[in-house]
């Protein structure tokens, strides 16, 4: 088996493992002229970069990915680079560029039978209808994605999707139906032993339970997923995790320690290049703590995990800053002007690449 062979499949274990710095620090040891030369290894280099925040240094690589797929003619790769350029618009806040991304390898992974990559575009499809505010289209597309994944055999992929869809009931008040999409997302995980994708939804299921009150419960999950980021950090999860975190703080009138928490998730969406956040944990500081917006409810009813990357799944929680106040009216301006003219990925979806 030719090296870039070997090395290509020990890139995808660990990604698969969710260990993302490793796939950093694992090929950036190769030489330059193997990464650059070989497009999986840049897609796989690339990728891992992006989910750590290093969106720069991703796109880069996941462009030189894109290019040598189309010079030696290798469509599988191609629709692969094309999907997780697509997420890591989505997660920059360039949603129309990421629907046209996530679009192009939809209909060539369709044309080809490709069920793992038609999951993962009609995830990421999902994601960006349901931030429009098509609910019942987005629900349609993880309903389709999770099709997909089961005939594909991956089982991390509808983690995700069930992930995504106890986001959406939970933006739509109907708790119930969120919950049960959390709890079987958090099963999916396990199964699979992925503890980056079992951090994500137990996340969303601690923000499930938060809203409905449920506050130890909610601990009992965040709990868990500071333990998984102990083993594996990662910043960009971390910063999801704070807010999390700080929405459960205000909940239990811990007003001080949830601004504090909510500064230092703004500064961290500043520094990882990271909109919907921003918009999302300025606005929550601009509401007040313990006034954080009600979810909408649905009629009859009581009352989101990021693009799929490629090819799948998302450090511990720290004490909130101290420093520097910021307002309310300023967090509330500030708010205003990042979502002005822009449509955000329901938050804490998950995009698959």
């Amino acid at each position: 088996m030719p090296t870039s062979s070997l090395v290509v499949d020990k890139a995808r274990q660990l990604v698969a493992a969710g260990h993302h710095a490793e796939v950093v620090e694992y090929l950036g040891a190769r030489a330059g002229s193997e990464l650059e030369d070989s497009p999986s290894l840049a897609l796989l280099y690339g990728t891992a970069q992006a989910r750590l925040g290093r969106h720069t240094e991703g796109l880069r690589w996941l462009d030189r990915a894109l290019d040598q797929a189309r010079k030696r003619d290798e469509q599988a790769i191609e629709r692969r680079v094309l999907n997780a350029r697509g997420a890591l618009a989505l997660v920059s806040g360039r949603i129309d560029e990421a629907a046209d991304y996530f679009t192009q390898a939809l209909m060539v992974a369709s044309g080809e039978g490709d069920h793992t990559m038609t999951g993962r575009c009609s995830n990421n499809l999902g994601i960006i209808s349901n931030m429009r505010g098509r609910h019942a289209e987005a629900i349609g597309s993880w309903e389709v994605a999770i099709a997909a994944f089961e005939r594909a055999g991956l089982r991390e992929g509808v983690a995700a999707c069930r992930h995504n869809l106890g986001i959406a009931y939970r933006e739509q008040g109907a708790l119930d139906r969120a919950l049960v999409e959390a709890d079987r997302a958090v099963v999916e995980a396990e199964t699979v032993g992925d503890d980056t994708l079992k951090a994500l939804a137990l996340r969303g299921r601690a923000e499930i339970r938060a809203v409905g009150g449920e506050l130890e419960l909610a601990r009992r999950d965040l709990a868990q997923v500071r333990e998984i980021r102990d083993r594996l950090p990662n910043p960009v999860g971390e910063a999801e995790d704070l807010r999390v975190a700080a929405s459960l703080l205000a909940a239990e009138a811990h007003s001080a320690a949830a601004e504090g928490m909510l500064r230092d998730v703004i500064t961290r969406a500043e520094a990882h290049g990271l909109p919907q956040l921003l918009a999302e944990a300025t606005r929550d500081l601009a509401v007040g703590p313990g006034e954080t917006p009600k979810p909408r409810r649905l009629r009859g009813r009581r009352g989101r995990s990021s693009p799929s990357w490629e090819p799948k799944g998302k450090s511990a929680i720290s004490p909130g800053r101290t420093g520097t106040t910021i307002s309310r009216p300023s967090c509330g301006n500030r708010w205003r002007r990042s979502t002005r003219r822009r449509s955000w990925p329901t938050r804490g979806a998950t995009p698959s690449s």
